[in-house]
């Protein structure tokens, strides 16, 4: 068990804004910032996961610029090929039916493809947006998504994310120049959608209405991720009368990682530095070792326990888990939910002969991707 160690400002800065919810320019090849989002639905066997990246973190073109950055920067930049202008933007849709994906697109854009806001939240590549409005019921996110299948088939989508829980921390000052950001916008939303596949010769071949929760977070750094993080492992969860929100995050040089767990009941964001414990563990298909059972303890009798029981996405950089949690507060009271959970290992992406996998799941220049 390790203890619980405060967050430091250089490393992990953290708020709950929309008004920090925009795009942050770049000034480094590393630099990077996501804006996820996800939602389990109301039946508890659909989920779906949008991610919209300025920089993609997982891209061949993003890492090979950065290894080139990291070894030969000065000799590059007196080259001028090393360009800071540059962005590697994409776009990650993922529909998940009983835990196992059935439609997923990954496309990659050009630079000129991608425009995001400064002022307000709102991002565009292609033919994908998403946007923050306002209405008489409420505030929340639109996005829209026109996305390539592979076998060239094609993905419509439209979804809202009504704001529930959120803006908890809206005038936080952050250290944006050399920590990680995370922005815990929406703990809690409530999600409708409608998705629709088309064949390569536009025929309709399903249509899928989701309602369900969701959640939305929006994280950058102006580092490159494998010279920076060391493990991550993030996870969130709904439940009738509360939120819980956890993440345990190490960055390289450090002796041990934060952990933290946050809950959210009755309109308001609770900050509990954790004990954390982690059991059986298990080494998926791509090599990456795993905790199947978490626990994390905070003052006043608080706890999590979350039993990592099935994978529904993997790669050699990450884990994605279908969660069961049990979430206790003051009351004594245990709670359950199925909620999401993410494992990141990112220092295989240093790794350059894994470039060609992985994109192979990349869909390019208006194209699908070769592998599902």
């Amino acid at each position: 068990m390790n203890a619980p160690k405060q967050i430091l400002a250089e490393k992990f800065s953290f708020t709950s804004s929309i008004k920090a919810d925009v795009w942050q320019p770049k000034t480094s090849p590393q630099a990077f910032e996501w804006w996820y989002f996800d939602a389990l639905s109301e039946d508890g066997r659909d989920a779906v996961v949008i991610i919209f990246l300025d920089n993609f973190i997982f891209s061949p073109r993003y890492n090979s610029v950065n290894r080139k950055h990291y070894k030969f920067a000065d000799k590059l930049l007196k080259r001028k090929t090393l360009q800071y202008n540059n962005c590697f933007p994409a776009l990650a849709f993922t529909y998940y039916r009983d835990g196992k994906p059935v439609y997923r697109a990954i496309n990659e854009f050009l630079p000129e493809d991608f425009t995001a806001s400064q002022d307000k939240p709102s991002c565009q590549m292609g033919g994908n947006f998403f946007r923050l409005e306002s209405a008489p019921y409420g505030s929340g996110y639109i996005l829209s998504i026109n996305a390539k299948l592979r076998k060239n088939r094609h993905l419509e989508a439209h979804f809202e994310w009504l704001s529930i829980e959120s803006d908890f921390l809206p005038d936080k000052i952050l250290n944006k120049n050399d920590s990680h950001v995370w922005n815990l916008v929406v703990a809690r939303a409530d999600v409708t959608g409608r998705i629709s596949i088309t064949d390569d010769k536009s025929k309709p071949e399903d249509v899928v209405h989701f309602r369900g929760t969701g959640y939305h977070d929006h994280n950058f750094d102006n580092r490159w991720l494998p010279e920076t993080v060391s493990e991550w492992q993030w996870g969130r969860a709904h439940f009738a009368d509360a939120t819980a929100i956890f993440y345990r995050y190490k960055e390289m040089g450090e002796a041990n990682p934060t952990t933290k767990l946050f809950t959210v009941r009755d309109g308001a964001l609770r900050d509990h530095d954790s004990d954390y414990e982690q059991q059986s563990f298990n080494r998926d298909k791509f090599g990456i070792k795993y905790p199947t059972r978490l626990r994390l303890t905070a003052k006043d009798n608080i706890s999590l326990h979350v039993e990592q029981s099935k994978i529904i996405d993997s790669s050699f950089f990450y884990l994605r888990f279908l969660s069961e949690m049990t979430l206790t507060l003051r009351d004594g009271k245990p709670r359950k939910a199925v909620g999401i959970t993410e494992s990141l290992s990112p220092k295989a992406l240093k790794y350059r002969w894994l470039d060609w996998l992985t994109n192979m799941r990349i869909g390019r220049e208006g194209k699908g991707s070769l592998l599902p």
